[in-house]
């Protein structure tokens, strides 16, 4: 019995031991002749309180103002993404359709059939150039177009080696319009290696929103939040084809007669089903 528990904690010792060294060569990178089908959901609440004196807080009410006032959204996308035939020059072609987008009155945000084209490689990320949307005036096309094309650069995440345990961090860029007023924010997203199992990797996602309060018109406004969430990444195909956030935001804004507080909660999750084109 004693050589068999000996035996045991040896063979559990190696295992830990052994996954612990194993190391991610980590990369997000679209590849040829291959079919991306993507989807969406993006779930969010919002609370906005009004606080401040007897005479504010009945006007508001008066105008039919909810003090909290309190809504609810969703949205969800699905889309699929096709790549081509590498040319000569290392490229390839691709295109998103767009299968359904519906938000929570069950409105189509982006028409079905819409298409966007660009091109694209194994050393960098699609660059989008032209939208084909029936049913849509230039500007509708030109903003999603925009929105679509700048969406890109969230999945620029840096190339790592990376073992269990160690983390790497993103910094990126937030706007956030309040009334007339922009806040600026950023994010930092610590993403662990938690385990690897087969052919996927495991990660946890942390994330930290800091307000870059410098103007003295925004001394009055206090803004946090914090994120967390999960990401499966297949690593044949050096992709993410799971990932789930929650987010939590807080502001804060101070006048002289009244206090605006908005509490928001997100939350985004994100599949992609891979396969190669025959």
């Amino acid at each position: 019995m004693k050589k068999l528990f000996l035996f045991l904690f040896a063979f559990v010792t190696f295992l830990i031991h052994s996954q612990s060294n194993q190391t991610l060569d980590f990369k997000i990178q679209f590849s040829p002749q291959t079919i991306y089908n993507q989807t969406m959901a993006n779930s969010a609440s919002y609370e906005l309180t009004y606080e401040g004196s007897e005479e504010f807080l009945n006007t508001l009410k008066s105008s039919g103002v909810k003090n909290p006032t309190i809504t609810n959204s969703t949205v969800d996308i699905e889309s699929v993404f096709k790549t081509g035939k590498t040319n000569a020059e290392g490229n390839f072609p691709v295109v998103i359709e767009y299968l359904k987008s519906l938000d929570n009155k069950g409105n189509t945000i982006i028409p079905n059939g819409t298409l966007i084209y660009g091109k694209g490689s194994t050393s960098s990320l699609p660059k989008m150039d032209s939208i084909v949307a029936k049913g849509l005036d230039e500007a509708s096309k030109n903003m999603i177009f925009e929105i679509v094309k700048n969406s890109f650069s969230q999945l620029t995440l840096p190339e790592k080696k990376i073992k269990i345990g160690e983390a790497f961090s993103q910094e990126s860029p937030l706007t956030i319009p309040i009334g007339a007023l922009n806040i600026d924010m950023s994010i930092t997203t610590i993403y662990k290696l938690i385990s690897i199992v087969d052919k996927n990797a495991y990660f946890d996602i942390n994330q930290v929103y800091t307000a870059n309060i410098s103007s003295e018109n925004l001394n009055n406004i206090i803004v946090s939040g914090t994120g967390t969430g999960k990401m499966t990444y297949d690593i044949p195909n050096y992709f993410a084809s799971e990932s789930v956030v929650d987010m939590k935001l807080m502001f804060d804004l101070k006048q002289d007669e009244f206090s605006i507080k908005l509490n928001s909660a997100t939350s985004i999750k994100q599949t992609a089903k891979i396969s190669k084109i025959k």
